[in-house]
């Protein structure tokens, strides 16, 4: 049986941590494969990825600091994965941060290291990420163009684009929830578009909010759910939404755990402005995998994910380009149910769980035991 050990140098719930733990959760149940996770493991108390990979019945190791930035920690992390290779008898490790794959490689253990790069678009790599790329065996990415980059600075190393699935069972058309509609104050046939984001400066809310001013001059039931937190957001979001005149057309739904697929499928459409600290884009291909249309910018990843005019549309930087998309999404109701069987069609095909963990398997299957 082949043991795959998983890291993921980060104890938060951010970035593609989801990602990383559907894998896991997705290969752990396959034959002839051990599938192990490590995360921050002497952080138990403020592990938010332990937590969570334990309530999905995931085995995790202890041991490590697995910290998201360079520290003295690197050093014990170095010590302590060698003897855990060892001692657990690890063939592969699977790396998904920057940091894991260094200690990874530091370790000794480049050799036999899968390392994801979830980045959205090429990026100048800085030494330490051309040092461990370097030396690790075989790269996922995320994004096509980043493979084709990547393939350029390491001439002759094995890179391979995959398409980050999403759960379609969770993610998937669902009738409008009454008891949601009435929490926000939502009537049968309003056209409603929501964001799915972290509130803050650099994800373009203020672009969101003079589009929504123009739209609501032509639309002027029009409801914006925005669907997030974020330390400012009240200056990013909610003063502005007041200083604007907008109070009766932006909900704010804070941020949503349990329920969130079932919001999502409020939606008619989806917006989505600027890439986060997941290049991938989870909240994208949540929202297509619900059959939502998304309209959004060219930013990172995003050129990649929607096919402009069949899945969504794809805009410039201005506020009238997004308008003029956003009036169309919301009136153009043939157009909108086009696109978002289109969403659901392109999930089920592109998105498919089944067909992401083969490509891994795939992948480890060409290393040697």
């Amino acid at each position: 049986m082949k043991h795959v050990l998983h890291l993921y140098s980060n104890h938060k719930w951010t970035g593609p941590a989801d990602h990383a733990l559907n894998l896991v959760s997705w290969l752990q149940s396959r034959d002839g494969l051990k599938t192990t996770l490590a995360c921050s493991g002497r952080r138990v108390s403020q592990n938010q990825l332990r937590a969570r990979a334990l309530q999905r019945g995931l085995s995790v190791m202890p041991g490590l600091f697995l910290n998201k930035h360079l520290s003295w920690t690197l050093l014990a992390d170095i010590r302590a994965l060698r003897k855990i290779i060892v001692r657990h008898r690890i063939d592969l490790i699977h790396t998904h941060q920057d940091n894991d794959t260094l200690t990874a490689v530091l370790a000794g253990f480049g050799p036999r290291t899968v390392a994801t790069c979830y980045d959205g678009e090429p990026v100048p790599l800085n030494l330490r990420r051309r040092f461990f790329f370097r030396r690790t065996a075989k790269i996922l990415t995320a994004s096509s163009r980043v493979q084709a980059y990547l393939g350029e600075l390491f001439p002759g190393k094995w890179i391979e684009q995959v398409d980050i699935p999403v759960d379609l069972d969770c993610f998937r058309p669902r009738a409008r929830s009454e008891e949601l509609m009435a929490e926000f104050g939502l009537a049968a046939g309003r056209p409603v578009a929501g964001i799915v984001a972290r509130v803050q400066q650099h994800r373009n809310f203020s672009l969101l909010l003079e589009a929504l001013a123009l739209v609501v001059k032509q639309i002027p039931d029009f409801k914006l759910l925005i669907v997030g937190r974020g330390t400012h957001i009240d200056a990013v979001a909610r003063h502005p939404v007041k200083q604007m005149g907008l109070e009766n057309n932006v909900v704010f739904t804070g941020y949503r755990q349990d329920d969130y697929p079932q919001v999502i499928n409020l939606f008619d459409y989806k917006i989505f402005l600027h890439p986060g600290s997941d290049g991938a884009c989870r909240a994208v291909r949540e929202a297509l995998s619900c059959g939502k249309p998304v309209i959004a910018t060219r930013k990172g990843i995003l050129p990649e994910l929607i096919r402009d005019g069949q899945t969504g549309m794809l805009i410039g930087q201005r506020p009238a380009d997004l308008a003029r998309a956003m009036i169309t999404m919301a009136i153009e109701k043939n157009f909108r149910l086009a696109c978002s069987r289109n969403a659901r069609q392109y999930a089920q095909i592109v998105l498919n769980p089944e067909r992401y963990v083969s490509r891994v398997l795939d992948c480890y299957g060409t290393f040697s035991t």
